[in-house]
């Protein structure tokens, strides 16, 4: 369980500082109705990251199951691939970005979330899960989860675990506005206008970035 853990909390960091659903988490609470449809958002994102990464764990526990909880060789070799991929994805990207228009534009998909309805913010947090990083990343976790020889019940807390690290930046954002006092939205207007002068180049950056803690883990994991 501890060498599982070890494994699946660093991949929930790195969701947890993923660009985009931040983005869409500070633009919900700067929108006319910031509370129903934070929380709607927050709901379907939790669901979703919940879903996928259980339903890889069951996928990874249809291969024959080994003798203890570390994970098999394939495994971390799957996981070098993928994490050589997001890096050179990354990589191309940021060099052609920075080839590109450098103005400071909102992604398009933004300017849809101003009036947008809290079943359909709910809809939204969910569709966030099937991004190619974070669908990298509930893969590892599911993989490096069900292919080790855990019990039912610590195979359910470390994704719960994981789940809670993964969302915690987009939960944070919400309790903060929800408990917070008048000085809350301010700080999230220059949190918004940082991140929509950065999108570009923080999302490849940090796409880079999860690709080189999955070709990290995978080796150390390989070398333990």
């Amino acid at each position: 369980m501890e060498s599982v853990l070890w494994y699946v909390v660093p991949l929930g960091v790195a969701m947890a500082f993923s660009i985009l659903p931040i983005l869409a988490a500070v633009i919900l609470l700067l929108s006319p109705r910031p509370v129903p449809v934070s929380v709607a958002y927050l709901s379907g994102w939790t669901i979703g990251v919940f879903v996928l990464v259980t339903l890889f764990t069951l996928i990874a526990r249809l291969v024959p199951a080994g003798v203890s909880d570390r994970m098999p060789t394939w495994v971390h070799i799957v996981e070098m691939a993928l994490g050589a991929l997001l890096v050179l994805w990354g990589l191309v990207a940021l060099l052609r970005s920075r080839r590109g228009d450098q103005s400071a534009t909102s992604p398009s998909w933004t300017r849809m979330l101003n009036g947008i309805q809290p079943w359909r913010s709910f809809g939204f947090g969910l569709v966030m899960n099937v991004r190619p990083k974070n669908l990298t990343l509930v893969l590892a976790a599911g993989l490096a989860i069900g292919t080790a020889s855990l019990p039912v019940g610590s195979a359910t807390l470390a994704i719960v675990i994981f789940t809670i690290v993964g969302i915690s930046t987009v939960g944070a954002l919400v309790l903060a506005y929800l408990f917070g006092d008048g000085s809350v939205r301010p700080l999230l207007e220059r949190l918004s206008g940082w991140l929509v002068s950065h999108s570009s180049t923080v999302l490849w950056v940090s796409m880079m970035f999860v690709g080189l803690i999955l070709i990290v883990l995978a080796i150390v994991h390989l070398n333990s």
